[in-house]
């Protein structure tokens, strides 16, 4: 997470790297302009506001880089969108970017290398896409990069040792297909599938493997699995104790935070609970002091 390496100079030198929750969505659709920081040494989380940006949107992603706040894409008056703005924290203000060459809604977002990629995603003229493009913040621009082999809807992704996985999503029902790509080679390849289908799910790195969080796959998952790249394999860990989908995961000190969502009364959460792959268990950690789904955690 040394992407964030800007943010974290704005901050006392004396603060370690803190988790935060920014943005995301209460009951009845309320868009939610705060962010939310927990410190794992005192166990506790702090608010703050945020600026509403300046364009409404729902199904919008987001990614942090170099202490801005990228919200690309989503839906505006209900077309899939190219916008993008991004939030500077520390001026605490909203600028334009140089919007996407292709509008997108539910795609995933992911830094890799210093650069903001977009993975897939839906508009309303192609139907579900294949397409992934990323932001150069020194060029000021996007540009096209090779496609996946799959179109992918909603997909969740992450990066994992230089390399950027795309888990799930799809136009078939709830895929288990993972595919992975390769900066060097601007390529993709497909790896093992997951053990589960899961849609709606949330994926993180911790420790060299790609950890996939819950979702949904005919009612919402508690259940969780890694992948190793070194075997090409998933494996089951522990579940969480609370069923989650619409969430947000993070790595911090070593341990896999899972953050809000949505239950299966499709009510926003706001319960947190913590992994450690030492004792492959889960522990209930203290709730945010927002109901949250849909949001975005990252480490400053």
């Amino acid at each position: 997470m040394h992407e964030e390496s800007g943010w974290k100079q704005t901050l006392p030198k004396r603060e370690r790297p803190r988790m935060v929750v920014i943005g995301g969505e209460g009951n009845a659709g309320r868009l939610i302009s705060s962010l939310e920081r927990y410190d794992a040494s005192t166990n506790e989380w702090e608010e703050e506001p945020v600026a509403p940006m300046p364009s409404a949107r729902t199904f919008v992603r987001t990614a942090v880089l170099d202490g801005k706040l990228y919200a690309a894409g989503g839906h505006i008056n209900f077309a899939a969108s190219n916008l993008v703005e991004r939030y500077v924290f520390e001026t605490k203000a909203w600028e334009a970017v140089a919007p996407m060459a292709e509008a997108r809604s539910s795609h995933g977002m992911a830094v890799l290398d210093g650069k903001v990629y977009a993975v897939g995603g839906f508009n309303n003229d192609d139907g579900d896409l294949s397409s992934v493009e990323r932001y150069d913040p020194a060029t000021k621009a996007w540009e096209a990069v090779a496609p996946m082999a799959t179109a992918r809807h909603g997909p969740a992704v992450a990066v994992l040792e230089g390399k950027l996985y795309a888990v799930g999503g799809g136009t078939d029902g709830y895929p288990s297909s993972v595919e992975r790509y390769d900066p060097a080679l601007n390529a993709w390849e497909a790896v093992a599938s997951m053990g589960t289908v899961r849609d709606d799910l949330a994926v993180a790195g911790l420790d060299g493997k790609l950890y996939a969080v819950g979702g949904f796959s005919d009612g919402d998952l508690t259940s969780v699995e890694r992948y190793d790249p070194a075997l090409d394999a998933w494996e089951a860990v522990a579940p969480m104790a609370e069923a989650r989908r619409y969430h947000a995961v993070a790595e911090l000190d070593g341990k896999l935070y899972a953050v809000g969502g949505e239950d299966a009364g499709y009510h926003a959460l706001r319960s947190v609970e913590r992994y450690d792959p030492a004792t492959n268990a889960w522990e209930a950690v203290v709730p945010m002091g927002k109901l949250r789904r849909a949001s975005v955690a990252v480490l400053i």
